[in-house]
């Protein structure tokens, strides 16, 4: 190990050397920036974009707007104002863009929070004053508004939505904006004094991509709200009534094709009703409750289609807004900060709460519940003022039941799902915004009443740790660190489950770290993380990575890891150059590498990658990648035998995009992948953009791809004549599978608050098997296939069966049967999902939903790839239909 960590610093420091340590104009870049905020005195401001109150013109004004881009440290190219101004309920901003080709303006009609090329303007609120977090508010010339919470100083949260109010207004002179937020919508740690906040301001340019910063934040600085500008002024203000309640009312009709003939569950048209609402209160100006009663969990946007023939879980994004709000507190605590890191999973993964039931009941007729229902759930966030943040979520979810008919034809009913308590607890303390320690609590409780549960599941999971991070060099260099347990408990055979699980494979015959032990009722492990990094201070930046996950780690109660047993390091650095050139006007290289060993230090992973990117004066972009594996064990392709040879791989692939100034734009991209096996993956993809008007938006993204696959998994058979793989037959085959979609969407917004999205997403697959094979050797990647190097296979059509006898006629080996199963044989998946979103906030934080979503999908027994055939049988297949309509209306101030 310690030649892969002189190895590795060896890789960084160029890094470390090469850093400018030039001043590049910093020493302007740096200067402090300071406003003061003016008191409303009986005047009222109507928002609406036109800055004509007195008050604009008396209000000490924000300007010398200073470029991040293309120019670093140069003035804007054009002039920019900002005034603040302030009542006892809000906060209000104006600003004046001021351009010289008022024509040229870009100001796009699109959804809010959507992604689209404008001229924007923002203000952004450190109001804890702490250079850690900020509350961010930007308006397009259009009147679009997007906001989202920055945290941990460069990371930004874009799920979180406020409730507040702006408009954006063309004229001859450019455009101006006008905003008003309720202090009720911001987090602050004291209203009896007067306050200091960090504030910025930036304007987006789109016709030359220009970005300018009222207090300039440089790129190659470490430290983002570091850098903001000061705001003072802001006194007497009383604690805001911070007291919101939304009520919510939501229709849906599911119809269904019967895919179960005679089922006496089955509804043609399914109709469900459900009120609630949700809750924010706040304790005090630092700390808000939020909860939910009678909880809508449902998801407005549906999951992609994924064929998985995999032995580890599928992760799915979590889409439900009462999760993705404050999830930056829960979800940061085990995820690395580092540019390139192994990966160590997650603690927290959201979709654990309210997942489908997890005990299946094997019956011809099942009426079993599609998700588990969440009673209840609430979560406390907020910062002190001496820099304590606190987040806590804890949510219920009920005990399911499902129906079914026995083989007797009588209806019986069996639980599916135990009553759970989920708990979630994180803590951090800021010491100046240079250092932060802090700690996770985690917590899965069940109620196993059955005796069916306690062979499938935990009785409880328990994990906590520590994590801490320090600036130095005005932030520029950073060291981060974790050290977390988890602690499992249940019933023997949950417990040996867990053992054999695909993340841990216990019972691997060559496994020297850890045994399947039937006796065990718990089960612990732990994980670590050190970090160092050089985020700023020059055109080079960097990380060190060393993690530690020991065989015992078990997260997936709660958190979602797909790998424990290792041990690795992982290293990257990056050199980019921001200020255009005669060619580029920026463009940057990266290199990185890394390993992974078991505890028993077998190297189960390797690799080392570089890529170029850039983007041009005419706005082109391009980018070039190309890496190396070394051949390396692999302790998961045998699902719990002896570790193979993952024989050595290399692929390169390109990116290019054309100016996306253009109301039409495309993006294409190649890439290839190869082993010494003959193994490949081969995928070409293209984006085309359309803004056919400024209120309409469409986007075409067909995909084609091929893959050859050599070390599929199809089944293990025990056999003790097989004494070279410890008596068990490990059978694997060829694949060959071609891929094809088309993603289309369409975002055509009516006004900033009403919009319609319409995605359509067709997916054909064709999977070919072929060489049935047997793994000869642990430690290699040599096979035997089945009728040509050894033994004979038969196929029965009939029954779509494969019989194999390892050692032929006549030979002491037992035949053995497979296939007539999904992932042994051929098949072709088609797929279509649709989804239409009508989005209306009619009036602030009080929105209406109209969604439509269309589903087809089949699999079937062919091998071939067959456009023609295969849209003409996707369009026949039978559809499912759910029809939602959800109203909200928010109560608060």
């Amino acid at each position: 190990m310690s030649r892969w960590l002189v190895f590795c610093f060896c890789l960084i420091l160029p890094s470390i050397l090469l850093a400018q340590s030039s001043d590049n104009g910093a020493s302007a870049l740096r200067a402090t920036k300071v406003i003061r905020a003016e008191k409303l005195n009986g005047s009222t401001i109507v928002i609406d974009g036109n800055i004509a109150e007195a008050v604009w013109q008396t209000a000490q004004k924000a300007d010398g707007f200073i470029q991040m881009k293309p120019h670093e440290g140069s003035p804007a190219t054009q002039q920019t104002k900002a005034w603040v101004v302030y009542d006892d309920d809000a906060i209000y901003v104006a600003a004046r863009m001021y351009d010289s080709s008022p024509d040229s303006v870009v100001g796009e009609l699109f959804r809010r929070d959507g992604s689209v090329l404008s001229d924007w303007f923002f203000v952004e609120f450190d109001s804890y004053y702490d250079k850690r977090t900020a509350f961010s508010f930007g308006v397009n010339p259009a009147g679009v508004k997007k906001d989202l919470l920055i945290y941990n100083d460069t990371r930004e949260d874009y799920t979180w939505d406020a409730v507040w109010e702006a408009a954006g207004q063309r004229d001859a002179q450019g455009w101006t904006a006008e905003f008003r937020i309720p202090l009720s919508q911001l987090r602050f740690n004291d209203a009896s004094e007067e306050l200091t906040w960090g504030v910025n301001f930036q304007r987006t340019m789109a016709r030359n991509d220009e970005l300018s910063h009222w207090s300039p934040e440089p790129a190659d600085f470490g430290s983002y709200v570091g850098n903001y500008g000061t705001l003072t002024g802001i006194t007497g203000l009383s604690s805001p009534a911070r007291f919101e309640v939304l009520p919510y009312v939501v229709s849906r009709l599911t119809r269904s094709p019967n895919r179960s003939p005679g089922s006496p569950y089955y509804k043609e048209n399914d109709l469900f009703g459900n009120v609630g609402a949700d809750f924010k209160y706040g304790i005090s100006t630092e700390f808000t409750l939020t909860g939910t009663i009678n909880p809508d969990f449902g998801q407005v946007e549906a999951d992609p289609a994924v064929i998985n023939l995999s032995a580890f879980e599928t992760f799915y994004d979590e889409r439900r807004p009462f999760f993705l709000e404050g999830s930056e507190i829960f979800g940061s605590f085990g995820r690395s900060r580092n540019f390139n890191s192994y990966g160590g999973g997650d603690y927290f993964y959201s979709r654990r709460i309210g997942r489908q039931p997890q005990r299946g009941i094997g019956a011809a007729y099942v009426d079993m519940p599609e998700q588990t229902t969440i009673l209840g759930a609430a979560k406390l966030s907020g910062k002190t003022a001496d820099g304590w943040s606190v987040g806590v979520l804890d949510a219920a979810t009920r005990r399911e039941s499902a129906r079914y008919i026995d083989g007797s034809g009588v209806e019986q009913s069996a639980f599916v799902e135990p009553f759970t308590n989920y708990f979630v607890g994180r803590v951090k303390k800021d010491f100046g915004g240079e250092t932060t320690v802090g700690g996770l609590l985690t917590s899965v409780n069940r109620d196993l009443n059955d005796q069916a549960f306690n062979p499938i599941m935990t009785k409880s999971a328990l994990s906590g740790g520590l994590d801490f991070e320090h600036k130095w060099s005005e932030r520029n260099w950073l060291v981060t660190g974790m050290v977390a347990g988890t602690h499992v408990t249940g019933d023997r055979a949950a417990i040996e489950r867990i053992q054999r699980s695909s993340t841990h494979y216990f019972q691997r015959p060559d496994n020297a770290t850890s045994d399947v032990d039937t006796n065990r009722t718990s089960l612990s492990g732990y994980n670590a993380e050190i970090g160092i990094m050089k985020v700023g201070g020059g055109n080079w930046v960097g990380s060190l990575t060393y993690q530690e996950m020991s065989p015992g780690l078990e997260m997936n109660d709660m958190g979602f890891a797909s790998n424990s047993d290792r041990r690795s390091f992982a290293t990257f650095y990056r050199y980019n150059d921001r200020e255009p050139g005669n060619i580029f006007r920026s463009y940057g290289a990266y290199a990185y590498s890394t390993h992974a060993w078991t505890f028993s230090g077998d190297r189960v992973f390797g690799g080392y990658e570089g890529g170029f990117y850039s983007t041009f004066l005419n706005f082109w972009q391009f980018e070039t990648w190309a890496y190396l594996y070394p051949d390396n064990l692999n302790d998961k392709l045998t699902r719990g035998g002896p570790f193979m040879t993952v024989v050595r791989q290399y692929g390169t692939g390109f990116w290019t995009q054309s100016d996306d100034r253009e109301k039409i734009y495309a993006s294409f991209s190649a890439s290839y992948r190869q082993d010494d096996s003959g193994e490949y993956d081969k995928y070409l993809n293209l984006n085309v953009y359309l803004r056919p008007t400024p209120a309409v938006q469409i986007r075409v993204s067909p995909q084609l791809g091929f893959e050859r696959d050599t070390d599929q998994y199809i089944t293990g058979v025990t056999d003790a004549l097989a004494t070279a793989t410890y008596g068990r037959r490990y059978v694997f085959a060829n694949v060959s599978l071609t891929n094809f979609s088309i993603s289309t969407s369409v975002d055509w917004a009516f006004t900033p608050d009403l919009s319609l999205q319409l995605s359509v997403r067709p997916l054909i697959q064709a999977r070919d098997f072929s060489e049935y094979k047997e793994f000869l050797q642990p430690r290699t990647y040599d096979f035997a296939v089945y009728g040509r190097d050894k033994g004979s296979i038969t196929y029965n059509p009939t029954t779509r069966q494969y019989t194999v006898d390892p050692d032929g006629a006549g030979g002491p080996a037992a035949p053995f049967q497979f296939g007539n199963n999904f992932g042994q044989d051929d098949f072709n998946f088609r797929s279509i999902q649709a989804n239409m979103v009508l989005r209306w906030e009619y009036l602030p934080g009080s929105t209406l939903y109209v969604v439509w979503q269309h589903l087809r999908n089949h699999t079937g027994l062919v091998r071939e790839f067959n456009f023609s055939r295969d849209t003409d049988e996707l369009f026949a297949e039978p559809a499912d239909n759910v029809f939602l309509v959800k109203l909200s209306y928010w109560i608060g101030s």
